[in-house]
């Protein structure tokens, strides 16, 4: 799958205060770092791994406004939100280096693979730079693998030079479903697995998921931790069993709980045991409004 080359750190600036260049954004976009986090990649911003997410079906207008403020602010990697909101999104975060992702087949993944390539091919279209697909769980857990592969393609390809992740919904899969799963999304050229929607009832990710997850693909493909990630304490977890990217609504007191600046793993990881629903810190806590991000 082609790659489009990533915007140079001059290219990239802020529209808030003045346009202001941007530090650390050459390794973000559609050739986004993939990796699990190791000390030779240096420092990091914990805002680097967030997708700023708002899927929930009453968004509004004014929310997904203040949603891609935020994402300015912090320079999250990417907002995700429904296909409604994608061009206004785009317009909101013009010129910013914050990335556009959407939902494709979202949150069954039940619908046919022209459905969601349609879907794709739409998206990306009016300017989504990232697609999260949801796999065809169902196809999944009938061993029904062509159809998986074939499903997971039909997006890879109609999305043309964006960047594909692949919902695998894990807390329904076992293991070797999820190897499974994960390999074929590989083979089928997404640049990324996801563990979950957030919205299904058996839950959203898990540490011993993503260590999955990440053994399968190697650092050729991204892990991306979604679902039930609303803490510091949790997010920290993620980033150390492999994950790169975190889906969460609540980055904004991730960013507010470990601070705007790189650190070093050493010294991110360091910090988990002070974190949980209520942080040492007093400024990491849950989203509200029942989100399940």
């Amino acid at each position: 799958m082609s790659v489009a080359k990533p915007a140079s750190v001059e290219s990239v600036r802020v529209a808030a205060g003045g346009a202001a260049a941007l530090a650390d954004t050459a390794w973000r976009g559609p050739a986004v770092f993939k990796a699990a986090w190791t000390p030779a990649h240096g420092a990091r911003r914990v805002a680097d791994f967030v997708d700023h997410t708002l899927l929930k079906a009453e968004a509004t207008r004014a929310e997904t406004v203040k949603l891609c403020a935020e994402a300015r602010e912090h320079r999250f990697a990417a907002v995700c939100v429904n296909a409604t909101w994608v061009e206004l999104c785009v317009k909101e975060l013009e010129r910013t280096g914050v990335a556009v992702a959407t939902v494709v087949g979202f949150p069954l993944g039940a619908t046919t693979r022209r459905t969601k390539a349609a879907e794709a091919a739409e998206a990306v279209g009016v300017g989504a730079g990232e697609i999260d697909m949801v796999a065809a769980i169902g196809r999944i857990k009938g061993g029904q693998w062509a159809c998986v592969e074939d499903d997971i393609r039909a997006v890879v390809e109609a999305s043309r030079r964006a960047l594909v992740k692949v919902i695998v919904e894990s807390a329904v899969l076992t293991p070797e479903e999820i190897v499974k799963t994960c390999a074929l999304a590989k083979e089928a050229g997404a640049d990324y697995v996801k563990t979950s929607t957030g919205f299904h009832p058996s839950g959203g990710a898990t540490t011993e998921a993503v260590r999955l997850m990440r053994l399968t693909v190697g650092d050729d493909l991204g892990v991306k931790a979604s679902g039930g990630v609303r803490d510091c304490q949790t997010a920290l977890a993620m980033i150390a069993a492999g994950a790169s990217r975190i889906g969460t609504s609540s980055g904004v007191g991730m960013v507010n709980c470990l601070g705007p600046g790189p650190l070093s793993l050493a010294e991110l990881l360091a910090q988990p045991h002070a974190h949980g629903p209520v942080c040492t810190s007093g400024n990491c806590a849950p989203a509200g409004g029942g989100q399940p991000y």
